[in-house]
């Protein structure tokens, strides 16, 4: 019923916008959007990293709009960037008149570009693992409508491996156009940027003295039947048998809500859910523990401890299943609180270096360290034309 909705505003959309045909497409301006769910995480990943990459290398050349659901909230940067809302007359101007709109997700699928414009998707993923929601066993027609749909107004994908172009844009999103296979511009800072600058961010914005470590959760997104509980008092029992000290750091995803069962049993964890760079919390973490998400192909190039958390694996097969088979995934799967602690002792760091560098290759790894620097050349490419 949403995509319906979705669809008919798109037609009055198009109606609607026509005069702002009027106006000649500027080719000194960009757009960009993250994805909502929080103002905190909007400002982010590669949309963000790109954004900064453009602002440094090229400053002055282009006029930067960013749509936000909260403009206001990012004052701080609002003296190189022009935020504005969502869905409002002044926003519609410039997605109409700008050149260069960059989305990480499939913003404005119905929305009627222009087509001299160029959309740029960076995706919100890396690696191709959960399926995404036109791709669901239960995804009805209309849904995958809409995401031939958006397709269709994509002039380029940035792709972090050769399994993300096969499975992701091409098969799920029937997409032919262009693909920048250069990998993600927010894993350059883990690949070849500075990690310890990022993590020295973290530990002060949290307080975390240098000799103690960090181990995030970062659960993804789903609805269980039942409940997910990490311990606290175990898990951090576990990590501190050789005398170390640690820190629990746990980031709910953005769409957490009372529906989904996901949590921690304990006090002393910290909550960094309002942390709106997830890349630069990876960078401050020596151990990741996750489930289906794909921050498992980002934290993959830093060669640390993750481990999987899945113990209602089933039902996600049921309800979501993988594009790759997750036995083919680099990190140890445990379906208890007891089993992962089995995992964590016995962690042999040889062997889970192996498998990523394994991983790596069945993936067809892009990731380059300079993917911002290929997408801003494309940039400068087409608004030269």
């Amino acid at each position: 019923m949403i995509n319906l909705l979705k669809l008919a505003f798109s037609v009055i959309l198009k109606l609607i916008l026509l005069p702002l045909r009027i106006f000649p497409i500027r080719n000194d301006r960009i757009v960009f959007s993250g994805l909502t769910g929080g103002s905190g995480y909007e400002y982010s990943c590669n949309p963000k990293y790109l954004c900064e990459y453009i602002k440094s290398h090229v400053p002055g050349r282009f006029r930067i709009i960013w749509l936000a659901s909260n403009p206001l909230s990012y004052k701080e940067r609002s003296n190189d960037v022009l935020f504005l809302g969502h869905y409002n007359l002044r926003a519609f101007y410039y997605l109409m008149t700008t050149k260069i709109v960059v989305t990480n997700g499939s913003y404005a699928p119905w929305f009627p570009f222009r087509g001299k414009q160029r959309v740029i998707n960076t995706w919100h993923g890396g690696g191709a693992y959960k399926r995404v929601e036109n791709d669901k066993p239960d995804a009805n027609w209309l849904t995958k409508k809409r995401a031939e749909f958006a397709a269709k107004n994509i002039s380029l994908f940035v792709s972090s491996c050769k399994k993300a172009s096969e499975l992701i844009f091409r098969r799920t999103f029937l997409y032919q156009g262009e693909i920048l296979e250069v990998g993600t511009p927010r894993n350059d800072l883990i690949v070849k940027g500075d990690v310890a600058k990022s993590a020295a961010k973290v530990r002060a914005r949290y307080q975390i003295m240098p000799d103690e470590r960090i181990v995030l959760y970062a659960p993804t997104y789903r609805k269980s039947a039942g409940h997910i509980i990490l311990n606290e008092r175990h898990l951090l029992e576990t990590l501190s048998r050789d005398g170390t000290s640690w820190r629990l750091l746990f980031r709910a995803h953005r769409y957490q809500d009372a529906e989904m069962r996901i949590g921690i049993v304990g006090k002393e964890f910290i909550d960094v859910a309002d942390y709106s760079d997830m890349q630069e919390l990876l960078a401050a973490a020596d151990m990741v523990i996750t489930d289906y998400s794909s921050l498992i192909w980002d934290y993959s190039f830093l060669k640390r401890p993750c481990f999987l958390y899945v113990p209602d694996i089933a039902e996600y097969l049921s309800k979501t299943g993988f594009y790759v088979d997750i036995e083919r995934w680099p990190f140890a799967q445990a379906k208890s609180n007891e089993e992962l602690m089995k995992m964590i002792s016995e962690y042999d760091a040889n062997e889970s270096q192996r498998r990523i560098k394994e991983h790596h290759q069945f993936m067809g790894n892009y990731e380059t360290g300079e993917a911002c620097k290929a997408v801003t050349d494309w940039i400068l490419r087409e608004c030269e034309k």
